[in-house]
């Protein structure tokens, strides 16, 4: 990056969370104050325009593929930590998707992502990860994740909110090349805008139809005996819509638990999305 032209700053590795380890170490940068391209006015209204609509993951999408030269793998998430997430959108290859369950039991704490939370501790701050093949130890995950689908690189950026980080993953195919320094510029003014949103698309991401919360518990009782009784109850509210912040005020518990509840629900059912979670008893 150029000195005085990006909006991403060099971050002191040392200070970030999981880089005491031996092996490689992939760059995490700090996003400072971000001089946004004029190309970005018309996507962020797009991006306004499909909030009520449940297209926000597709929108979002479309605009970093505008933005840039394309990606392969985009990820919209929410986090309270490296261990607790909650994946809200997905595009990828149907083999990916297909892993998404190993890779939440197996692969997540290998993952070099899991130290870009601390490069981003204060409300608003962010911070952007580059992860190419060569940064991660673990053969089998690169081989699964990275190598067998000729991904050459990954570019996480995460930014704190109240009560965690809402972030996006990107990958990009050989045929695509590395990501330049503007499209990283482009990607990081672009997810300053909108990552904020995310939480707020969460209700009505998922069509509820004329179903209750009630309703929802009980078919997951009934057609998912393998539940818990709390994981029927975040489940219900998953599929039905609301975020995590919801979900724990709703249930008197923690943001955590919540998360908690919902990965391991989500590895028991084999999905890996509020949407999966609906598809499985809208009927």
């Amino acid at each position: 990056m150029e000195q005085g032209r990006s909006v991403l700053s060099r971050q002191d590795k040392a200070q970030a969370e999981g880089q005491q380890q031996e092996g490689p170490v992939a760059e995490i940068w700090q996003v400072t104050q971000p001089a946004l391209s004029l190309a970005i006015d018309p996507l962020y209204e797009r991006v306004l325009t499909s909030l009520g609509g449940g297209g926000f993951g597709a929108t979002v999408r479309s605009c970093i593929n505008a933005l840039t030269g394309g990606v392969t793998r985009i990820y919209l998430f929410e986090a309270t930590g490296p261990d607790e997430d909650a994946l809200h959108y997905v595009h990828c290859e149907p083999e990916i998707a297909g892993l998404l369950p190993a890779y939440a039991q197996h692969y997540k704490r290998l993952d070099p992502v899991r130290a870009i939370y601390g490069s981003a501790v204060r409300q608003g701050a962010m911070a952007l990860q580059r992860i190419r093949p060569a940064d991660i130890s673990s053969t089998a995950f690169r081989r699964r994740f990275f190598d067998d689908a000729g991904i050459v690189e990954r570019v996480s950026i995460v930014q704190r909110g109240k009560d965690g980080w809402r972030g996006m993953n990107l990958a990009r195919h050989a045929s695509e090349g590395a990501f330049s320094d503007r499209e990283l510029d482009n990607i990081a003014g672009f997810a300053r805008l909108t990552l904020p949103m995310l939480p707020l698309t969460i209700k009505s991401a998922v069509p509820t139809g004329v179903l209750s919360v009630a309703q929802v518990e009980e078919r997951f009782e009934l057609r998912y005996a393998e539940l818990t009784s709390r994981e029927r109850q975040v489940c219900a509210r998953a599929a039905l819509g609301m975020s995590v912040e919801a979900t724990a005020i709703d249930l008197g518990i923690a943001k955590t638990s919540v998360v908690t509840f919902r990965q391991r629900a989500y590895r028991r059912l084999g999905v890996t999305s509020p949407y999966e979670l609906f598809g499985l008893v809208a009927h």
